[in-house]
């Protein structure tokens, strides 16, 4: 049998659950499907052995000078034709950017609803950004030209590259239909439809 990894905690309502083949990479192993590992660590898996990776959700509570390294080692584990689907929150998105701090520039420094608070710094007078230390914060807010030049940063630049949904600039979005196999992902549209039927996510598919 095939195994796939699913980065982070397999939870037993996620859909890839009910897969055999998914193994959880969690920091705190909760059920026998899950494995402990620290995303941040090179992968236990030899090269070439994994056929199928998910990342749903998670990169973007890495820091994100961690990335690049994260996805190396996918693309390491990866069979020839494996596959690897990313998905992140897309921080061009109307809900996302309604629930933003920015800086004075316009750039998003901070999620409200996901871990970041604001505060004053009485020393400079400027305001600031603290994010919980829970592992529930977002430490970095994806967009698509973010995404793109972590990748070029990568092994995964060696792969097939198709983008399934992505806001492109603050006007034009991609929305194909992600497709409905064993990596499903529950925040892409038409599941999600927080933002009328455009996306929330960026997702994309690696086929090594």
């Amino acid at each position: 049998m095939d195994q796939y990894l699913y980065f982070g905690s397999l939870g037993l309502h996620e859909r890839q659950y009910q897969i055999p083949n998914f193994i959880g990479l969690a920091l705190e192993p909760a059920h026998d499907r899950e494995i402990r590992h620290d995303l941040t660590a090179a992968l236990p898996f030899d090269d070439t052995s994994i056929a199928k990776v998910q990342a749903q959700d998670v990169l973007e509570h890495l820091p994100i000078d961690k990335v690049p390294f994260v996805l190396d080692e996918i693309y390491r584990v990866l069979k020839p034709g494996g596959i690897f689907r990313l998905s992140v929150p897309d921080y061009r998105s109307p809900p996302l950017k309604r629930r933003s701090l920015y800086d004075a520039r316009g750039r998003v420094i901070g999620d409200l609803l996901m871990g970041a608070s604001s505060y004053l710094d009485e020393n400079t007078g400027d305001a600031r950004i603290r994010f919980s230390e829970d592992g529930d914060a977002h430490l970095w807010f994806p967009r698509y030209e973010l995404i793109t030049h972590l990748i070029l940063k990568s092994e995964l630049r060696k792969a097939q590259i198709h983008f399934y949904q992505a806001f492109l600039d603050d006007h034009t979005y991609l929305c194909e239909p992600v497709p409905g196999d064993e990596m499903f992902v529950q925040r892409a549209a038409p599941h999600d439809r927080r933002a009328g039927g455009a996306p929330v996510s960026i997702v994309a598919d690696f086929i090594k």
